[in-house]
């Protein structure tokens, strides 16, 4: 049986909130045992749209080894 659960898209727009986005990929993660970091970054590019895309494009090209945590910080303030 497939888990149908999937990441929502994440466009940085003002009605949306970081921290709920990142309450749903934690419960989409854990839902599908993902526990690879990598995994979890090639899952977020998928989800991210528009400026928050743009934003992550850019933050990693600077910071190519930051770890999933990190990112989560800055994304959320």
């Amino acid at each position: 049986m497939v888990n149908a659960m999937k990441m929502h898209v994440f466009k940085g727009l003002g009605i949306e909130y970081p921290e709920k986005f990142w309450f749903v990929a934690d419960f989409v993660w854990k839902s599908q045992q993902i526990i690879d970091d990598d995994l979890k970054k090639a899952q977020l590019v998928i989800a991210l749209q528009d400026r928050v895309l743009s934003w992550y494009i850019k933050y990693c090209s600077t910071h190519p080894n930051v770890m999933l945590k990190e990112m989560k910080e800055v994304l959320n303030n």
